[in-house]
């Protein structure tokens, strides 16, 4: 599960290590054009430890990430227009999740949404489906099945 791995996943963040630094690199200049055109997926929770294991899963997978505390910060950021995708929590301080799917879809901005939430709701679940989101997610959750929403969510961006 995403959470098992949290606190080793935070303690890289925090001291700005990652275990696939250690690991030899066969072709960097590849492996850095790959990145560099890898879809954008922004992560944005208010609950850093969190923030950082989805990010390093996100990594992991070779596309790029960008973590926001608050859904106002990522709505301000530059990033806005290049993302892919936005994994974001359900219930935070200031703007929640369903908030920000309004916001963004009153701008005319479609972007796949996965929400993820400690409080799962079959109302909230309800209501963020049938405006549009991609998937809703209890914590804790599985990797693989995020990883399979984040691949519909890409995939969908192509085909449009």
């Amino acid at each position: 599960m995403i959470l098992a791995v949290a606190t080793v996943t935070y303690l890289c963040c925090v001291q700005g290590f990652s275990p696939a630094e250690n690991s030899p690199r066969l072709r960097p200049y590849v492996e850095d054009e790959q990145l560099q055109n890898a879809p954008i997926i922004s992560i944005i929770d208010d609950d850093e430890s969190m923030r950082c294991a989805i990010k390093s899963l996100v990594t992991s997978l070779g596309f790029g990430a960008y973590t926001f505390a608050s859904a106002q910060k990522f709505l301000q950021s530059t990033h806005l227009d290049h993302t892919s995708c936005v994994i974001t929590d359900l219930q935070m301080p200031g703007l929640n999740g369903i908030e920000l799917q309004k916001s963004l879809l009153a701008q005319g901005r479609h972007i796949p949404i996965i929400f993820v939430t400690a409080f799962p709701e079959e109302r909230l679940r309800a209501r963020v489906m049938e405006a549009g989101a991609l998937g809703f997610l209890s914590k804790p959750f599985e990797s693989e099945t995020l990883i399979k929403l984040i691949d519909k969510a890409i995939e969908a961006g192509r085909k449009t």
